[in-house]
């Protein structure tokens, strides 16, 4: 039995995996940034200066606003390392792209 998935299926999903992986990873840094508190100095992505989107995504804030790029390419999500959920992302894009390495494979992801 083979499955269709729509664009807009594939879509909902990986944002609600990426949802879910934000809670389960940096809830921490969601309740401080809600608060509108500073992020622990401990926290590994302290260094990315996160911010949560409309969506509630956590997303880089970046250098890249001036540039002629996607609200995406200028604030990408935040992914956890060690994370299936990354994994599989990687994956794909890596499969996808016919298996050119990690810097194409991280600039198409």
């Amino acid at each position: 039995m083979k499955w269709h998935f729509t664009a807009d299926e594939i879509q909902n999903a990986e944002y609600f995996w990426n949802k879910y992986v934000h809670v389960e990873f940096y809830s921490d840094e969601i309740s401080a940034l809600r608060s509108n508190k500073q992020l622990q100095n401990s926290s590994e992505i302290k260094s990315l200066v996160p911010y949560l989107d409309e969506d509630s995504l956590l997303r880089i804030t970046g250098w890249l606003h001036e540039a002629e790029l996607c609200f995406g390419e200028k604030h990408p999500a935040i992914l956890p390392r060690r994370c299936k959920f990354t994994e599989l992302l990687l994956t794909r894009e890596h499969e996808r792209i016919g298996h050119c390495g990690v810097s194409e494979t991280l600039t198409q992801l």
